[in-house]
């Protein structure tokens, strides 16, 4: 499936959840349950984040300026909060983990701090490009 085919999919998909969510005039007011940021991360990275977050910003930036699309979740609203906690808690196998945000989640795999930013991005921008080469192959 090509690009703005996976985008229009995820959008038709998405809209479901967003209409039969009460969304209020607050900027990044989209909420997903654990079993919609699951499903969603197979097809796009699910960036938690905190404003004013510099490790937060480096990554939407990077996503971005490396043509990567994701969906952005403020940490702001708690059912965020609450989700990526389980998210990160349920990746390390424990409740008591330290976790650093941006947490982002892509497929399987939960990136909450464990390795350095940078290199974490770095590896997940090889995964997309790798999943883009094969869909078009």
């Amino acid at each position: 499936m090509k690009k703005p085919a996976i985008l229009l999919f995820i959008l038709l998909l998405t809209s479901q959840f967003i209409l039969a969510q009460q969304l209020d005039t607050v900027k990044d007011s989209l909420v997903l349950s654990l079993q919609q940021a699951d499903s969603l991360s197979e097809f796009l990275p699910i960036v938690y984040s905190n404003k004013g977050c510099g490790r937060c910003v480096t990554a939407e930036n990077f996503l971005q300026s490396n043509g990567i699309d994701f969906i952005h979740l403020s940490l702001a609203l708690e059912e965020n909060r609450i989700i990526m906690y389980q998210v990160a808690t349920r990746q390390a196998a424990k409740t008591n983990i330290s976790i650093l945000y941006p947490v982002i989640i892509y497929k399987k795999e939960v990136y909450y701090g464990q390795t350095p930013l940078q290199e974490y991005l770095e590896s997940l921008r090889g995964k997309i490009r790798l999943q883009e080469t094969s869909h078009t192959n």
